[in-house]
């Protein structure tokens, strides 16, 4: 009997630590009140760079939100208005067409998804961003989230928490994003600290931090991507996105209204972006800061039972000194100081990498170092 207990006590034990390593979040389960916005979903972005149900994926976030209480756009209205504004770019949406969309069908928002990961191998594993932008005048990024998993994530005694259906698991991550909207909508958004020290940048500068007091917008534009993973300046862009919008005092321009002030400008950048672009972007754009950014590396696992890496350097610019203000190197393996049983092992490139985005938002908002400052510096590095 004592035996059986002590069998017990492991097994739920092992089944928490497991779905805490996860980062499951707390499940939602109201709805938003009647007369709730209008939404749009687009058609998801495909980052994974291979086949991926795409259509199921956006017909779940459709049903998901409407579950919540959130009036959905009818597929056919909205394809009718795509088509007669001879829309072929859906990864974001551009000034003209928010205006256009909000008059001719009343949404409010627009929901745009883009699929980071889609593995069908066991375990299976998926990663997935959202975003909900506003239509009209002057749109704008009011939530941004993301999520991934493996189906080992939480694999239990014996193995029987694994998870070998990558649609399980898909269906769980537009769950959890979709849960995330309505909390945004219905309760505000936190901000969050630089987190665990072994995500920190490995290389830092910062000349002073942001006024807390008052609001800064921050355009993002594309990054330089060196490495051997398609679209890997697009998901770490991705990634700093969602956790500079979750910051209480920034504001993200939405990236389709920068793509579009890029092509207008014929704006090139082949090896990064220089300060007469610099300028000329955030003139067009009305924003405080630009981010820049160079990919080195991003990988999934490269063999089997290995673990996830990343690379990549990041160069905020300020529009007002056209200075920079930070700028950070960042290295990371998903099994950094994991040094038994894979505990602590993070098993996707997505939760890694959002960790580390999340410790360069909250240096950018911190002051430098106080030895530093009372020297008269004017900025800090840090290692």
């Amino acid at each position: 009997m004592g035996t059986s207990r002590v069998l017990l006590l492991l097994y739920v034990l092992c089944a928490l630590s497991g779905r805490a390593a996860a980062g499951e979040p707390a499940p939602t389960t109201g709805r938003l009140p009647e007369g709730a916005r209008l939404v749009a979903v687009f058609p998801v972005e495909n980052l994974s760079g291979r086949p991926a149900p795409l259509e199921d994926i956006r017909r779940m976030f459709a049903e998901r939100l409407a579950s919540h209480g959130l009036r959905v756009l009818d597929d056919a209205t909205l394809e009718r208005v795509i088509t007669r504004h001879r829309v072929r770019y859906t990864a974001g949406i551009e000034q003209g067409f928010a205006k256009a969309l909000k008059q001719e069908t009343g949404a409010d928002t627009v929901l745009i998804a883009s699929l980071e990961l889609f593995d069908q191998s066991i375990p299976p594993r998926v990663a997935l961003f959202a975003r909900l932008v506003s239509t009209g005048e002057a749109p704008a990024v009011l939530w941004i989230d993301g999520t991934g998993a493996a189906g080992d994530d939480a694999p239990g005694i014996l193995g029987i928490g694994v998870i070998e259906d990558p649609r399980t698991l898909l269906a769980r991550a537009v769950g959890t994003l979709s849960s995330s909207l309505v909390r945004r909508l219905a309760d505000g958004r936190d901000g969050a600290g630089p987190g665990p020290r072994k995500f920190w940048p490995k290389l830092m500068y910062q000349a002073e931090a942001l006024d807390p007091a008052r609001r800064h917008s921050i355009a993002i534009v594309p990054f330089f991507n060196k490495s051997a993973r398609r679209y890997g300046g697009e998901i770490i862009a991705l990634h700093m996105m969602r956790n500079l919008a979750a910051a209480p005092n920034l504001t993200v321009v939405e990236p389709g209204v920068v793509r579009e002030e890029l092509l207008r400008f014929r704006i090139i950048m082949s090896d990064g972006i220089s300060l007469s672009d610099t300028e000329t972007i955030l003139n067009a754009v009305n924003a405080d800061l630009v981010l820049n950014g160079e990919v080195l590396e991003y990988q999934e696992r490269p063999w089997a039972g290995g673990a996830p890496l990343a690379d990549f350097a990041l160069l905020f610019l300020e529009r007002k000194t056209r200075r920079v203000v930070y700028s950070s190197y960042s290295a990371n393996a998903g099994d950094d100081r994991v040094f038994f049983f894979d505990w602590g092992k993070v098993n996707t490139a997505h939760a890694m990498v959002s960790r580390m985005a999340r410790a360069i938002t909250g240096h950018l908002l911190l002051a430098p170092l106080a030895t530093e400052a009372s020297r008269g510096a004017r900025g800090v590095e840090r290692r």
